[in-house]
C-alpha cells in the first residue's frame, strides 16, 4: 500500500511517496502557491498526485499541514497570512472530487508527533507530549497511542500558556505566554536587544549564531540562553505536572543542537519540577527533522484505511 505524503508550509510543500512498512520510496518538494490558497493548494495536490500516480500505485493521499485543521471533514478552519487565503480549503473533497482518492488532513504538529511514534524518537511509547520551538511553539498530545486534541481540535497550545500573567503582550491577546519567552524567535529577540545594550548590536543574530556564541562563552549570550533554558523548562514543568506523559519530545531548530542542549535543559527542569515528575520524565529531540510530517502522515492515513 502506498500513501501520498504531504506536508504543507508557508514556504514549500514537501511531498513522499510512503509505503505501510514506512520505506520512503520517493522524497521532493516544491514551492507553495503565494496567493489564492484555498483554491490553488488542492490544486497543486491534484497535479502532483495525478504525475507520481505515473510511477506508483497510490491507494491514498495523507496531508500535514499548517493552519488550525478539521480532520474529519479534511478542512482548514483557519489559517495566517503566512498562507494566504487558505481558511476553508476543503483539501479532502477536492482530492475526492479530482481523484476518487481518500484522503485524511491534519495538522502539522500533530501530524509530526504521530511521525516521530511511529517511526522516531518516541517509538514504542504510548504516552509523551510533542513541544515544537520555532517562530512560536507548537504542541502535540499523544495519550494512549492515540492524538489526544479536545473537543475542538485545539488541543496542544502550549505555545499560550502563561508563565508570566503580568509579562509580555502576546499576538494572542494574552500575556506572559510561554511562546513570548521560549520560542527560537524569543531567544533571537532577546540577544539582540541585550547586544544592543552592550554595545554589541547584531540585526543578523539567528537562533544558530547565538548557539554558537554560546558556546564560545560570549557573556551576553550566555546570560539569554540561561533565561531562555529556565522559562522552557518551567513550561515543560508545567506540561509534566499536567499529563505526567513521561516523555518529552523537543523538536524545531534548535533541537539540533543535541544532547548537549538536552542535557542543560534537563538540569535546570530538574530544579523546576517536583522530584517524582522529574525523575521520571525524559527530554529527547525530535529524530525525524524534515521527514517528521510526511511520516505522520502517512501513519494517520494508514491507520485511517485501517479502521
Amino acid at each position: 500500500m502506498n500513501i501520498a505524503c504531504f506536508d504543507i508550509g508557508g514556504t514549500f510543500i514537501k511531498y513522499s511517496v510512503i509505503n505501510e512498512k514506512g520505506e520512503i520510496l520517493l522524497k521532493d518538494k516544491f514551492s507553495t502557491p503565494k496567493e489564492n490558497c484555498r483554491i490553488e493548494i488542492p490544486k497543486a495536490l491534484v497535479e502532483r498526485i495525478k504525475d507520481i500516480s505515473n510511477y506508483f500505485k497510490i491507494d491514498a493521499a495523507g496531508i500535514s499541514t499548517a493552519g488550525q485543521v478539521d480532520s474529519d471533514k479534511g478542512e482548514i478552519v483557519f489559517a495566517t497570512e503566512n498562507l494566504p487565503g487558505y481558511t476553508g480549503a476543503k483539501i479532502s473533497e477536492h482530492l475526492r472530487n479530482e481523484l476518487n482518492l481518500p484522503s485524511y488532513v491534519e495538522n502539522d504538529v500533530n501530524a509530526a508527533a504521530v511521525g516521530e511514534m511511529w517511526m522516531g524518537a518516541a517509538k514504542g511509547k504510548n504516552n509523551f507530549a510533542c513541544i515544537t520551538l520555532g517562530t512560536g511553539i507548537g504542541g502535540a498530545i499523544v495519550i494512549d497511542g492515540k492524538l489526544y486534541k479536545g473537543i475542538n481540535g485545539g488541543a496542544g497550545e502550549f505555545g499560550h500558556m502563561s508563565i508570566n500573567e503580568h509579562g509580555e503582550n502576546c499576538t494572542c491577546g494574552f500575556q506572559g505566554c510561554f511562546e513570548r519567552y521560549s520560542s527560537t524567535s524569543a531567544l533571537i529577540r532577546r540577544y539582540k536587544a541585550e547586544a544592543e545594550k552592550a554595545g554589541s548590536a547584531d540585526e543578523n543574530a539567528t537562533g544558530e549564531s547565538i548557539m554558537k556564541l554560546v558556546r564560545e562563552g560570549n557573556n551576553t549570550a550566555v546570560k539569554v540562553y540561561k533565561d531562555f533554558l529556565a522559562h522552557l523548562a518551567t513550561g515543560i514543568a508545567n506540561v509534566v505536572h499536567i499529563l505526567d506523559p513521561g516523555l518529552i519530545v523537543i523538536g524545531g531548530g534548535i533541537s539540533a543542537q543535541g544532547q548537549s542542549f538536552i542535557n542543560e535543559l534537563e538540569e535546570v527542569f530538574k530544579t523546576k519540577a517536583m522530584k517524582a515528575y522529574a525523575d521520571n520524565t525524559e527530554i529527547v529531540t525530535a529524530q525525524l527533522q524534515n521527514d517528521a510530517g510526511v511520516y505522520g502522515a502517512c501513519y494517520l492515513a494508514l491507520k485511517n484505511m485501517i479502521e
